[in-house]
């Protein structure tokens, strides 16, 4: 059985914890967020292999998410929020 976390009030994720991802996510303005991602596109597009929806990818996991299904079941809210940003960097 996996150890219980106060932080989360759940059980321990261990190296798969994106606890602190997610408070930065939700302090983070979502223009603050579209810039980082424009950042992370600009900075990949010197990458001939990697596409937009891996762009994407990366800037989360740099940001600390390690599991973005897992953040958009548990919550939506949040998910959301990191979509606008997605959209509002894309325009």
């Amino acid at each position: 059985m996996a150890s219980f976390c106060v932080m989360v009030k759940g059980p321990c994720r261990g190296k798969k914890c994106d606890f602190w991802a997610r408070v930065r996510i939700r302090k983070t303005s979502i223009e603050e967020l579209a810039a980082g991602i424009k950042d992370c596109i600009i900075e990949c597009q010197g990458e001939d292999s990697l596409e937009l929806a891996d762009a994407l990818h990366k800037y989360w996991s740099l940001f600390g998410v390690q599991d973005l299904k897992k953040l958009c079941e548990e919550e939506p809210d949040l998910c959301g929020k990191m979509t606008k940003a997605e959209i509002l960097a894309q325009i």
